[in-house]
């Protein structure tokens, strides 16, 4: 019985130490991710600038996730018609601090993709390119 409080206080000072832990590795990451100088805004239109240039007009970048360990912002390329998303054919990987693209899906690929996308929503396509 006398060992038992000490047993409770070391589980709770274990506890304790580990969520401090926790708080701070979270307080770094949300430091790196507000020190991030490109905002989602502008990695899309980083994105969107690239796939108008070098892909085609039926693509377009979707919703940025900021991967704060690697200080890149994932963006999947979609394709879209109008009134449709069709999918997603792709992906581009932005650097955080500059908006330049570290890699992306190569066009064939992404072509690839996009015929398979095409095939398989082939009324629904057809339909919102009617109701426009």
């Amino acid at each position: 019985m006398c060992c038992r409080p000490i047993r409770e206080k070391q589980l709770a000072i274990l506890i304790w130490r580990h969520l401090l832990q926790a708080m701070n590795r979270q307080s770094r990451n949300l430091a790196l991710a507000s020190d991030a100088q490109v905002s989602v805004a502008q990695v899309r239109v980083c994105v969107n600038r690239f796939l108008l240039s070098q892909v085609g007009s039926q693509f377009c970048a979707g919703e940025a996730e900021l991967d704060v360990l690697k200080q890149t912002w994932r963006v999947p390329i979609l394709m879209v018609t109008p009134g449709f998303i069709a999918g997603e054919v792709g992906e581009a990987t932005v650097q955080a601090y500059n908006c330049q693209i570290a890699k992306h899906t190569n066009a064939e690929e992404i072509y690839a993709a996009a015929d398979k996308l095409r095939n398989r929503h082939h009324a629904a396509i057809k339909t919102a390119f009617l109701r426009t």
